[in-house]
């Protein structure tokens, strides 16, 4: 079997309401789609965060897989290990590193359908059937669908338990540095009283807003809430080692460690307890492999971070998960605030959990309708900035914020 093509299709699919994060607002998933075609007719899915710049480049690196037999998918991960953040390729290491995620995770797509054998079990045996999810709880503005002040602490304290009631959810995430920081713990407060004992866990996500005295006056208001974790409260692996150092709270990172040669000052400076793995921004799933060996090496936790994938993604996190007894905090999905997806059928968090796909390779097929329908959408709109708030206009983020 031999890779013949590679078509990429940037998408747009918006949220239920706009999301607040500490650099803006986000209101949809820019996302590219790849297929990968074989000489036997069979087709990999793969799947990145990006709009046409990533189709583009995607298209750019093609010849590094056409030719390729896909049963050798690792060979596809090492062809794109060259690209790396130097002064030379510093223009093209980032795209170029999403690009040869999305192959590479066609490439297992498509060994698993030739060999008849799911993703996670190639990865390296699918342990349990279902993948503990994290609700995650935003700070909000209202849709065309409802009105109302979504950022107050009592209404997202509300929101927080409904999704708790509704989709059965133990572990709970704020994605804060959005309001004052006195209004986020307001909000935390309420949250762990309604909930009671329903919710295991309470963790946060500043998004680097605050600085480094911020942070350590917070956590230690919050101390009596016994936090699972706080990602990312300051920038940096310095500033992250200077809180860590004075809280009692664990801190992991989806943004002061996001590649290899960063691993080992933020071990040595003990600058984190939680690595959040990315299918993405790691390169792809031999890229996650090797952080679970160093993760378990260095004593680190490891979960996944989610950046609002569709449903290619999905299936393929959910396999890594599966398959990687280090994966030991439920990962994040933004499943219940997407709109839509291109899947033919799409995910659902059921007891707080989402089921491992069953078919061969990643187990999802697209939906060609849906495929077309929110490409025509980002051909429409563009892919939008995530870096601004069209609420407040001329507002830019300028960390940190507190």
């Amino acid at each position: 079997m031999k890779v013949t093509a590679v078509r990429a299709t940037p998408v747009y699919v918006p949220m239920r309401h706009p999301l607040r994060w500490s650099l803006g607002v986000e209101a949809g998933l820019t996302r590219v789609i790849v297929e990968v075609m074989t000489d036997e007719g069979l087709v990999g899915l793969g799947e990145s965060n990006g709009g046409g710049e990533l189709a583009a480049a995607v298209d750019d690196v093609a010849p590094l897989v056409v030719g390729v037999d896909p049963l050798e998918a690792m060979r596809v991960a090492k062809r794109f290990g060259l690209y790396r953040s130097t002064s030379e390729q510093v223009g093209r290491s980032g795209l170029y590193k999403l690009a040869g995620a999305a192959l590479e995770m066609a490439c297992w797509d498509l060994a698993g359908k030739r060999l008849g054998k799911r993703c996670g079990d190639l990865w390296g045996g699918i342990d349990h059937e279902e993948v503990d999810v994290a609700a995650y709880v935003f700070y909000r503005y209202e849709s065309p669908e409802r009105a109302g002040d979504f950022s107050r602490p009592g209404f997202v304290a509300e929101y927080a338990l409904e999704l708790v009631e509704r989709f059965g959810f133990r572990d709970v995430k704020l994605k804060n540095g959005v309001l004052d920081p006195d209004q986020e713990i307001d909000t935390l407060r309420r949250i762990r009283a309604g909930a009671g004992g329903r919710v295991r866990n309470l963790r946060l996500d500043p998004n680097q807003a605050w600085s480094v005295a911020t942070s350590l006056r917070v956590l230690r208001q919050l101390a009596d809430l016994d936090l699972e974790f706080c990602e990312d409260p300051t920038w940096g692996i310095e500033g992250m080692s200077q809180v860590r150092a004075g809280v009692s709270t664990p801190l992991a990172t989806n943004m002061c460690c996001i590649a290899f040669e960063q691993l080992p000052a933020t071990i040595r400076q003990r600058a984190v307890d939680v690595v959040l793995g990315d299918m993405h921004f790691w390169g792809g799933p031999t890229a996650l492999i090797h952080l679970a060996k160093v993760c378990e090496t260095f004593a680190l936790d490891l979960s996944l971070h989610s950046d609002r994938e569709l449903g290619i993604s999905t299936a393929a996190i959910l396999h890594f998960a599966a398959a990687t007894p280090m994966v030991s905090h439920a990962i994040d999905s933004h499943l219940p605030e997407q709109s839509d997806d291109i899947v033919t059928e799409p995910f659902v968090v059921r007891d707080g959990r989402l089921a491992v796909p069953a078919g061969p390779g990643l187990g999802v097929a697209v939906d060609r309708d849906q495929l077309a329908r929110y490409h025509a959408l980002y051909q429409a709109r563009g892919s939008g900035d995530e870096f601004c708030d069209p609420i407040r206009p001329g507002w830019r983020p300028s960390l940190p914020l507190w």
